[in-house]
Parts: structure tokens; sequence; C-alpha cells
């Protein structure tokens, strides 16, 4: 026999409610069974049951908890996606890595809420995890429905910000301070037309955060270079969102309004536009001509990129990028000592 302590000992949290559904069993025969010390609890993903009393007790406490010990077992291999009671269960479920691995690479925003520390006894320890996709758990848990639902509810408001948070939650045995980290997918900026620009553009876009596509249906005008790259050649392809950001490098390509009056109609939070009036105001033109109103072209950016005194196709893709990244951050792109150029 192993003595109840002997079992807190070993074991890493409690899972107090099989215990009590072993004492409810119990008193069903006797009210001896209130004095009943059964233990359940878990050892990373094992679960440990120190049944109580006689042998006639023991069983029934097993019997007890019987019909729930496969869900326990699923609980423990991480497996907390929440669903009707009556759902197939899942054959393989996948660790927390794997999981937010494949859901970053989709696209998804996720949360990933880790448990950083624990005050009392409650039902969690340092270092478990539960990832949050959309309004569902999709893996990992915090150990019970309270500390799930916590982060689950907290997760939105992370995802809305983009900024990791600390929360803690409160159980009747203790409480647990869980880290919210947001892990979102890159902003899209969409480089339009295989330019010398447009290149170094779609180079220094990747190197500083972004995923960056190469728009170019002229299919002769693409390098190997250029097909090694992330490319598209039809607009319906580009996953336009409120974070996203095109610029148009070539205003002699044939494709100029089409391809703006596209983004125009779509929720991309900056778009730009190459070169001078002279070669612009055409295609502003015939935007207008297509029933878009002078506040739908105020959205335009052009000529687009930060006034550095760009002249050579390096020095224009690095003003173009700086300010994508401005208008990213809500800035201005002036200097920081707000000085100014010193001319003398």
């Amino acid at each position: 026999d192993v003595t109840p302590e002997a079992t807190r000992e070993v074991i890493e949290r409690d899972a107090p409610g099989l215990a009590e559904m072993m004492r409810t069993a119990g008193l069903a025969s006797t009210p001896f069974a209130a004095l009943s010390r059964g233990v359940v609890g878990s050892v990373g993903a094992t679960l440990v049951v120190n049944l109580p009393g006689s042998e006639k007790g023991a069983v029934e406490s097993l019997n007890a908890i019987l019909e729930i010990l496969p869900h326990a077992l699923t609980l423990l291999a991480g497996n907390t996606v929440h669903g009707p009671a009556d759902a197939a269960p899942v054959s393989v479920a996948r660790s927390i890595e794997e999981e937010l691995a494949i859901r970053r690479a989709a696209g998804e925003r996720v949360v990933l809420a880790t448990a950083v520390r624990t005050d009392g006894n409650p039902p969690c320890r340092v270092g478990q995890k539960l990832l949050v996709s959309g309004d569902a758990a999709v893996a990992g848990t915090l150990g019970c429905a309270e500390f799930d639902d916590g982060a689950l509810s907290d997760a939105a408001s992370v995802l809305q910000t983009g900024q990791p948070a600390t929360r803690v939650y409160q159980h009747e045995l203790g409480s647990v301070e869980v880290f919210l980290e947001p892990h979102l997918p890159l902003p899209l900026l969409v480089v339009f037309s295989a330019t010398p620009v447009g290149r170094h553009l779609v180079r220094w876009a990747q190197e500083t955060g972004f995923d960056a596509v190469l728009f170019e249906p002229r299919a002769e005008r693409l390098t190997a270079e250029d097909r090694a790259t992330r490319t598209a050649s039809k607009v319906e392809d580009l996953a336009l969102i409120e974070d996203s950001a095109a610029v148009h490098t070539d205003h002699d390509a044939p494709f100029v309004v089409e391809t703006v009056a596209a983004l125009l109609r779509s929720p991309a939070r900056f778009i730009g536009v190459m070169g001078s009036t002279r070669h612009v105001g055409p295609h502003l033109d015939a935007l207008r001509a297509q029933g878009f109103t002078d506040d739908d072209l105020a959205r335009i950016r052009t000529p687009v990129g930060l006034d550095i005194g760009a002249r050579t196709a390096e020095e224009i893709a690095l003003s173009i990028l700086a300010g994508v990244i401005a208008d990213r951050h809500s800035k201005d792109g002036g200097w920081l000592d707000n000085r100014g150029y010193d001319k003398d």
C-alpha cells in the first residue's frame, strides 16, 4: 500500500474532481466514506490514482471514475480542443510546437499562453501551455477549465493589439500567472513590376519583416532570381487585408490602372505609385472616370517614399521601404533629433 501522503509527494498537480467523485460514490454505501483519503493527480502525462479504503471501497471508487478516465488521459496528452461531447476523438494529438508551426505557416493569428508562475497549489504547473486560434483552444491546457477559459477570453484583446500581455487567473486551490504571446502573420507587401527598384524593394522587405510578393504578369520580364522569390500574376491571388501594403514601381506598366483600382477596393493600408505628377496624372484621371472619388484617390501615395534625395535604384527602394515602415508604425519618418537637415 502507498499512503496518500506519499502519493502527494509524487504527483505534480492534483485532480480534485476525480477524488471527489470517488468519495461521493463511497458515501452511497457508508457515511464513513466522508473520511476517504483517495488522491488523484498527474506526473507529466501520467495519471496517478490512489484508491481509498477497503477492497470493496477501492472497487467502488475505481468504477466511479472508470468511464471518464479515457477523457482524462486525452487531456493529459494535450488534446483540449473544445467540441460536442459526442464528437469523434482525435486519433493523434500534435504537440504545442507542431500545432503552432502548422498554424503560423498557414498564416493564422494565434496566441500562445504559458504558465510562468504559480501561487498556492493550483491545478497547473509552470511551463504548461495553451494555444488559442480565433475563439477556440486548439492544443494544450493550463490545467483546468477556469484557466483555459480565462486565457481564451483574453487572447482576443492580445490579437487585437498585437502586443504580449500577462494575466493572473484564480482557482480555489491557488493562482497562476500566464504570459500571452501573439503570433501574427508577417505583413504583406506587394511590389508591382520586375524593375531594378522593385527587386531591391522585395529583397530588403523580406529582410525587414515583410512577406514580400513580386507582382509581374509579363513572364518575359522575370529573371531566374525573380522566380526564386514569391511571385504573383493575378490580382485575385493577392490576399490583401488591413495591414497590407502595395507599391507600383513602373508607371508605364499596362496594368497600373487596373491593379490600382483593385487596391482601392481592398482594405490595404498603404498604396504607393512611383512617378511624377506628369507620369501618374493620366492614371488618376482614368481612375476618376471609373467612379473613384478624390477621397478614394487620396489613399494613393505618389510620388512614393521619404525625401532622402534618392537617385539610384537602391536609394529609391530604400526611400520607399522606409516610407512603408514609417506608415506601418504611424510615424512621419523625420529626423529623430528633430533638427532636420543642417545645410550649414
